[in-house]
C-alpha cells in the first residue's frame, strides 16, 4: 500500500486526473470505489499541490456524468425489452428500482437533483429514470446542474480533510474514515425508510 501511495505521489497531475476519470467511468459497468471517495481524494491531491482545482473538477465531471447517463440508457433499454437476458430483467424489476421508479413518477427531475447528494441510492434511481421514460438528454441536464454544485463541495471537503496530513497515505486514511461515516449514515437512513415503508403497508403491524 505504501508503494501505491508513493507511486501516486510521483504521478503528474494529468495522469491523476485520467485515473479519476477512468475510475468513475468504469463504475458504470463494475462498481468499485464510491464516487465520493474518488472526488474527495482528488480534493486531497489538490490540497497537496498534486493537481490543480480546474483539472480535478474537469476530470470528475468527465467520468461522472457519462457514467450516470449510461445507467439511464441501460434502464430505458431494459424497460423496452431490448435487453432480454435474465440479470437485466431482474435488475430493472427489483424492489429498489420499483420504489425509485415510483419516486421518479411523482417528483421527476427533483429526485435526480436530490439523489446527486445522497450516497448508495443513485444506481436504482438512475435505472428508474430510464425505465420511466426520461431521456438521457433530460437526465444529463439535471444531473449536470446538480454536479456543478456537489462536485466542488466534495473537492473542498477533500482539501479540508487533507490539510495537515503528513503524507498521502495519512490523508487517504482520513478520506476512508469520512467515506465510512457517510456511507454508514446513508445505509442507516435507507434501512429506516425500508422498514417504515413496510410498516405502512396494509395488514402489517
Amino acid at each position: 500500500m505504501n508503494d501505491l501511495f508513493a507511486t501516486l505521489s510521483n504521478l503528474p497531475g494529468w495522469q491523476l486526473a485520467l485515473a479519476a476519470t477512468w475510475l468513475l467511468l468504469q463504475a458504470a459497468v463494475i462498481p468499485s470505489l464510491p464516487e465520493e471517495v474518488v472526488i474527495t481524494t482528488m480534493g486531497v491531491l489538490w490540497s497537496q499541490g498534486k493537481v490543480d482545482f480546474l483539472t480535478a473538477y474537469a476530470a470528475v465531471l468527465a467520468g461522472l456524468l457519462p457514467a450516470n447517463s449510461a445507467a439511464v440508457l441501460f434502464g430505458g433499454l431494459a424497460e423496452r425489452g431490448l435487453l432480454r437476458f435474465g440479470p437485466a430483467r431482474r435488475l430493472i424489476q427489483s424492489d429498489a428500482v420499483r420504489s425509485a421508479r415510483a419516486a421518479v413518477a411523482r417528483h421527476g427531475r427533483v429526485v435526480v437533483a436530490v439523489t446527486r447528494f445522497v450516497p448508495l441510492v443513485r444506481g436504482p434511481v438512475y435505472l428508474a429514470c430510464g425505465a420511466s421514460g426520461m431521456t438521457v438528454r433530460q437526465f444529463f441536464v439535471v444531473d449536470g446542474m446538480a454536479a456543478l454544485v456537489q462536485v466542488p463541495l466534495l473537492l473542498l471537503l477533500g482539501a479540508k480533510v487533507g490539510e495537515g496530513a503528513g503524507s498521502l497515505a495519512e490523508a487517504w486514511q482520513r478520506v476512508g474514515f469520512l467515506a465510512a461515516l457517510l456511507l454508514g449514515t446513508a445505509a442507516t437512513v435507507q434501512v429506516f425508510r425500508t422498514v417504515r415503508g413496510r410498516l405502512r403497508k396494509p395488514g402489517v403491524t
